[in-house]
């Protein structure tokens, strides 16, 4: 995962993102400086209020404003230089996910892994935009503070002096002590913390997976209201979700007996620290080694070199976080380049003006045999129907011809996929203008409307003439039916050279679907056919026939009467 986001730097958009993360250092170098200026401003301004020195006071109040005036804007730009760079970052994670995640129909071979991964759409959108945050977030101020750790230790080990202490009689002298102080002080506080909050990270991991199949289920209710609403399963639903959303509430129990243990150690560590510089300088001060402008000079740098030792106990909910999300999305990542070698490895489609297998076996994911050594060939012009009872691997074959279906052995060699159109049973329809769902995946400035009006005849939806520039989820809007000859269309319009139909008139009348046959043999007289179906009616528009029987058996004839018919 960190070499994929470190990649960023190294891709084709690299100069801009160098200049950003440049400018951004530059930003959070002056802040830690201009900070260090204030801290020395503090010692001529205390002693100036200490001696009742008036044009003292003005001159510090005339530097202080300089000074800040100059913070505010370099803190603008630099907030401004962080969220640019965040949301190139975010762009160039997001596309190089989106690619992989639909290369080589990866987005729909990813659930025949034996781990598949939950909820990609979650990962791709939430995840990622969450990991740029927090990351950027954490780096910008584990430099900050690692700048200001490096500039107040030096300061404050200036303004430490020797400490002088007797052990058994015997004097020893520790330099620096103030900056050995801090340093002790919050090494024992981060290991509290990180001991104490260790379980955090997993119950981050967690709880992102329920927040997801949350939503998820929520989206499904939507989706099929229709079918909940006539099944009158809203009880059902109901306790569906509840079910899902307790596993939230539980892990946030969890979280919450966890936080609370970190926010009393940190909040405990936050008090004690305000007075422990007081307290450890004070020696030297009651002494009069020390004047009260360098005793808060040290109070000062004191609480930055602390609050630069103490990033994590300050972080480390965020850091939590950003641990999880950096899991989900390195395991999405690993899973989505292990599929890419996969297809590799698996698919060995050819291109030819013929679709032949030989001795091609098709199986479940669980390894079930569902076709056994199919033999088959397919010219160009011919037409073929696939039958047989329901879950004998008819789909499944299409999906292995499609090159979709990784579970297969045997040779395939197919025709080029540039001729070939797919419609599956229930038919994808993008939200947009009716004119680009009718073109999909083409576009819409390649074919003339006659062409998508004539076809919309064809497939008696003439209601839908006047609506071609309308913008809808039409897959919410039509019928099944209407879906399915909305589908149809697309065929009419590509007229591809290889034409498959997987029970794409399963919810049309037989009238016309006969009807929308016969149009397609007169239209793509040189297109090849293959169908899936269950009805009888199908059989005489097709030369030839095969059947499978469930078990991996299988049988191919000609019609003779459908033959002289075509």
């Amino acid at each position: 995962m960190v070499k994929l986001a470190l990649s960023y730097w190294l891709s084709a958009v690299a100069p801009k993102a160098w200049i950003l993360s440049l400018f951004l250092v530059f930003c959070t170098g002056l802040l830690a400086f201009l900070n260090m200026q204030l801290n020395n401003w503090q010692v001529d301004f205390y002693n100036h209020l200490q001696q009742h020195n008036l044009s003292g006071f003005f001159q510090d109040l005339v530097q202080f404003v300089i000074i800040t005036s100059i913070l505010v804007t370099t803190s603008g730009w630099q907030t401004h230089s962080k969220m640019l760079l965040q949301i190139c970052w975010r762009q160039w994670l997001t596309n190089t996910y989106i690619s992989l995640w639909l290369h080589n129909q990866t987005y729909f071979r990813i659930k025949f892994t034996a781990t598949p991964i939950d909820n990609p759409d979650q990962r791709i959108e939430e995840d990622i935009q969450l990991f740029v945050t927090h990351s950027l977030d954490l780096a910008v101020g584990l430099l900050r503070h690692l700048v200001t750790l490096v500039i107040f230790s030096a300061v404050l080990w200036k303004l430490s002096g020797d400490l002088t202490i007797l052990l058994f009689g015997t004097p020893y002298i520790i330099p620096g002590y103030l900056v050995w102080s801090a340093l002790l002080y919050s090494a024992f506080g981060t290991w509290i913390t990180v001991k104490i909050g260790r379980p955090l990270m997993i119950l981050n991991n967690i709880q992102q997976s329920n927040e997801a199949d949350f939503r998820y289920k929520l989206v499904r209710v939507k989706e099929y209201a229709e079918c909940i609403a006539l099944y009158r399963g809203a009880c059902w639903e109901k306790n569906s979700l509840f079910k899902n959303f307790s596993r939230i509430i539980a892990t946030y129990l969890a979280m919450i007996k966890t936080t609370r243990n970190i926010t009393w150690i940190s909040s405990a560590y936050t008090q004690l620290s305000t007075v422990f510089a007081f307290l450890i300088a004070s020696p030297r001060y009651f002494n009069d080694e020390l004047q009260l402008g360098q005793l808060f000079e040290i109070a000062g740098a004191y609480w930055y070199v602390h609050s630069a030792l103490s990033y994590i106990i300050e972080s480390f909910g965020k850091f939590a976080q950003w641990r999880a999300v950096t899991d989900r999305l390195r395991l999405f990542y690993a899973q989505l380049k292990s599929l890419e070698q996969m297809n590799k490895k698996t698919l060995s489609i050819c291109n030819h003006n013929t679709l032949l297998t030989k001795e091609l076996s098709i199986f479940s994911p669980a390894g079930h045999i569902l076709i056994n050594k199919l033999s088959l060939e397919v010219t160009a012009g011919d037409s073929l129907l696939i039958t047989g009872p329901s879950g004998c691997g008819k789909s499944t074959l299409l999906q292995t011809l499609a090159g979709i279906w990784p579970y297969f052995d045997g040779r395939i060699s197919l025709p080029s996929h540039s001729g070939v159109l797919f419609l599956p049973q229930k038919p994808y329809l993008p939200v947009d203008s009716l004119r680009n769902v009718v073109l999909y995946p083409q576009k819409a400035d390649l074919i003339p409307d006659t062409k998508i009006k004539e076809a919309l005849t064809i497939c008696k939806l003439n209601g839908l003439l006047s609506q071609l520039d309308m913008e809808a989820d039409w897959s919410k809007t039509l019928s099944l039916g209407e879906l399915q000859r909305l589908a149809l269309v697309r065929a009419f319009i590509h007229q591809p050279k290889w034409l498959f139909l997987d029970e794409i008139t399963a919810c049309i009348d037989a009238d016309t679907e006969a009807q929308i046959y016969q149009v397609l043999r007169e239209k793509l007289p040189h297109s090849s056919l293959i169908s899936i179906g269950h009805r009888d009616s199908l059989k005489v528009h097709h030369r030839r026939i095969l059947e499978l029987n469930g078990t991996g058996d299988w049988r191919c004839f000609e019609q003779p009467q459908a033959s002289a018919a075509l």
